[in-house]
């Protein structure tokens, strides 16, 4: 996504609107200079005494505007009223609205949030029946329009059309209520006064930086070598946007910005931040240049800053939508349910399954002018649709492998002709050999420091009618890193008496140590795609962010011999692995409280 920008707005001057005034037949005529914005930069052209005079005399000269006037005169914007520069401007009535409340606004705030929300370039005529968006000097955007009878806004203009020789004057009933864009409301303490979101505006001013557009500046002199500036153009972009997916500073947009108080943070963050505990020092296995034998690395990080770091973005990550998503347009009115949807989707593509819990959190609605916020003192996001979502890893994916023992592999894709079915891909790990027993050992990036349950997904061999329908017998070795940065080993076996008691009268096996693991292995059903839980793990630290290089890794054996000849023949030694998925069992829980 493009960077988006807040730009320090130039005014553009353009070529002054003259009149040549020449007799003809006892009368007068007004013929204008030509200029290259004619029909929009042009004062309008007036019999009336008004039009000989300056926008600015002209609200100076009518007692019905005094408090505009006054207004405008306190920031300084009366000169370029006075100036050749075409405006017009909707000005409204004394007594139509509370002077003083603008009063108190310091002179920045004052031009920003009233002067320049009823001024505009060029000339905007009222006439016949018309409606169009005007673009205010602020960048705000109000509807003018109607027939005969105009309203500007919400109000009705009392009087259109008032010429000046720099542009047109309408009278207004009523002030237009200034309306601050989401980034604006966010990093402007004044605007969200009493509102409470510092924790908030903190993090999002962050990444706030402002640098000098030299190409839009206006060069001056060297001085002592360095360039000056006769006019300079500061741009603030904030990188935060580019990762949210949203244009917080665009008039144009239409967005819910759920908006956490600082009891809703603070409760948010200690809740996030438990799914990002990192050691200094990150121990990991690795592959590499073919080599079959794993290499210890390891990743030394500041744990603190990337908890900090991660769990707040994890936080915003989840506060933005844009009503123009499909899945968000019944947002400007109705219920998901009446509109077909059961979803939020923000604006980095997180999809929310209980948007009536979080928008019931609102304590109060803020109206902005590129959307709605809701100033909430908790955040009702489920963990595993934010903090810590579910992951699945694919076995098709040769950056998810770390290595295939003793044994090819093949990627397929599976798909299927009915619809309700997803296609979706596996690896096939071959056998070298009539003695080869395939290990298929897996990278599990950016899982974090919390409880899944881990299950493997096996597909049966369509890729080779001829083969023989067997199931595998296998086992399941996890190696991570622990909390004081050291490397290892996790065995999943079935422990459940049914499939101890099944494999020994199958096979008459002793239960001792040489036996323990075969008679302990997880078995699939060859005849399905087969999702087999293999069992719970709580990693000790996160490795959101490190990579393939710095994560756990997960091998895929059969654990008996292959001179064996009785498991051999029962078991196949062919690996058909979809994936590995880990669920967090925050989501499990909630899975079993919720079945019907």
């Amino acid at each position: 996504m493009k960077r988006q920008f807040l730009f320090n707005k130039i005014s553009s001057w353009l070529r002054p609107f003259a009149y040549v005034l020449l007799p003809l037949g006892g009368g007068w005529i007004g013929l204008s200079a030509c200029s290259d914005f004619d029909d929009y930069n042009d004062g309008v052209a007036d019999a009336t005494p008004m039009a000989n005079h300056t926008l600015w005399q002209n609200i100076q000269q009518n007692d019905e505007l005094s408090d505009f006037a006054a207004l405008v005169k306190k920031t300084g914007f009366d000169g370029e009223l006075n100036a050749s520069h075409a405006y017009t401007v909707w000005a409204p009535m004394n007594g139509t609205f509370d002077a003083s409340q603008y009063q108190n606004l310091d002179q920045q705030a004052l031009l920003r949030q009233f002067v320049k929300n009823h001024i505009a370039d060029y000339s905007h005529q009222a006439t016949g029946l018309f409606e169009e968006r005007v673009l205010m000097l602020n960048d705000k955007s109000y509807t003018f329009g109607g027939s005969s009878v105009y309203t500007f806004g919400e109000n009705k203009v009392e009087r259109a059309n008032q010429p000046s020789n720099n542009g047109l004057l309408h009278i207004l009933n009523g002030v237009v209520p200034f309306h601050s864009n989401l980034y604006e409301y966010i990093t402007d303490s004044l605007l969200s006064l009493g509102k409470d979101i510092d924790s908030l505006r903190c993090y999002v001013k962050a990444y706030e930086k402002t640098e000098l557009n030299e190409e839009a500046s206006v060069l001056g002199p060297i001085v002592n070598g360095m360039q000056t500036y006769v006019d300079s153009v500061m741009e603030t972009s904030n990188s935060l946007w580019r990762d949210l997916g949203v244009s917080m500073n665009q008039e144009d947009s239409s967005y819910l910005a759920v908006l956490p108080s600082n009891t809703a943070w603070l409760k948010a963050y200690d809740k996030a931040k438990s799914y990002f505990n990192y050691c200094a020092t990150t121990k990991a296995q690795t592959f590499t240049n073919g080599n079959l034998n794993p290499t210890p690395a390891s990743l030394t990080i500041d744990p603190a800053y990337w908890q900090d770091s991660l769990a707040c973005l994890s936080i915003v990550s989840n506060l933005f939508f844009n009503k123009n998503d499909r899945y968000n347009t019944w947002l400007d009115g109705g219920t998901p349910s009446a509109a077909g949807v059961d979803t939020l989707r923000s604006t980095n593509n997180r999809k929310l399954s209980n948007p009536n819990d979080i928008l019931a959190q609102a304590t109060s609605t803020v109206e902005l002018s590129n959307g709605k916020g809701l100033i909430v003192d908790s955040l009702a996001m489920y963990p595993w649709e934010t903090y810590a979502p579910e992951r699945s890893i694919s076995a098709a994916s040769n950056r998810n492998i770390a290595r295939v023992v003793t044994g090819s592999s093949e990627s397929w894709r599976l798909t299927f002709d009915d619809p309700e079915r997803e296609d979706f891909s596996y690896n096939h790990v071959i056998p070298s050999g009539g003695y080869g027993k395939p290990e298929l050992d897996l990278y599990l990036p950016n899982v974090q420091s919390t409880t899944y349950s881990l299950y493997c997904v096996f597909v049966p061999p369509y890729d080779d009618k001829k083969a023989e329908v067997l199931p595998n017998r296998v086992i399941f070795t996890l190696n991570y890193c622990d909390a004081s940065g050291n490397l290892k080993d996790y065995e999943f076996l079935d422990e459940s008496e049914e499939n101890i008691s099944a494999f020994q009268a199958q096979f008459d096996l002793k239960d001792n140590s040489s036996n323990r693991t075969t008679i302990r292995a997880f078995s699939n059903n060859p005849y399905k795609i087969d999702t087999l839980y293999i069992g719970d793990f709580t990693f000790p630290v996160s490795y959101t962010g490190l990579g393939t290089e710095y994560c756990p890794n997960i091998k895929i054996t059969s654990p008996f011999s292959v001179f064996n000849k009785s498991l051999t023949s029962a078991f196949t030694r062919d690996l058909r692995i979809a994936s590995i998925i880990l669920k967090p069992k925050e989501l499990v829980e909630f899975e079993e409280s919720n079945k019907k």
